[in-house]
């Protein structure tokens, strides 16, 4: 396993309550301003076609397919946010000690992690940001260095192949927690990297764009909503 350097930024305090002109959750920026999240702005990019796939296979279906999936993601998140953090011990066979037994969530883990170890001088792991010029608020899965370069990550599961010109609402996600970043901080990212651990294969797929490439989309899309 590898040891984490740890380089992070002093993040804002901030609320998320619920909004009940919308009935969306929103955050309350340090100086009271209430932004939208940045999942709830990039989930409008495919709610069309998620509709119409849960009315093709019946809402039951599409429900029990969409909580395996939230479950997977999240222990998926949790234990590599326990990762970077260097909170996941190992026995004196220098076996992992992890708290989820679960084998696929195991399994999911396993494969992110030679990608995750790419990664080091962590700025920020799940950490809450905004940006004023954005109007969006959100909570980033990672910052930190790949390769020397500030990076923006995201970290997804899949249960088949991801393409690039498939993820749009992934790449704006990034480039939002980006451009908060830069704003809160001054410094900008130089990349967006998606980390997806996929089940059907036996590794875990790795995609990156340039941090202005996605903000221009996501700036783009903002203007038709």
């Amino acid at each position: 396993m590898k040891t984490f350097k740890h380089d992070f930024v002093t993040l804002p305090k901030m609320e998320r309550v619920l909004d009940e002109q919308s009935g969306n959750r929103v955050y309350v920026t340090p100086s009271g301003n209430r932004y939208m999240s940045v999942t709830t702005l990039t989930g409008k990019v495919n709610a069309k076609e998620i509709q119409e796939w849960r009315q093709r296979i019946g809402e039951e279906q599409a429900n029990k397919i969409s909580k395996r999936a939230a479950t997977r993601g999240t222990s998926m998140h949790k234990l590599c946010e326990k990762y970077l953090l260097n909170e996941i011990q190992s026995d004196p066979l220098g076996r992992m000690l992890l708290e989820d037994n679960n084998p696929l969530n195991v399994s999911m883990f396993k494969k992110i992690m030679p990608l995750v170890e790419r990664l080091d001088n962590i700025k920020l792991v799940e950490g809450t940001m905004y940006s004023d010029e954005l109007e969006l608020a959100g909570t980033s899965d990672c910052i930190a260095e790949y390769n020397g370069d500030l990076a923006v990550i995201d970290f997804k599961t899949s249960t088949r192949m991801k393409k690039k010109e498939g993820v749009g609402n992934y790449w704006m996600q990034g480039a939002a927690y980006g451009k908060m970043y830069e704003d809160l901080y001054g410094v900008a990212p130089k990349k967006i990297i998606l980390m997806i651990s996929v089940e059907t294969a036996d590794f875990a797929q790795i995609m990156i764009e340039p941090y202005e490439k996605c903000l221009e989309m996501l700036i783009d899309f903002k203007k038709t909503i």
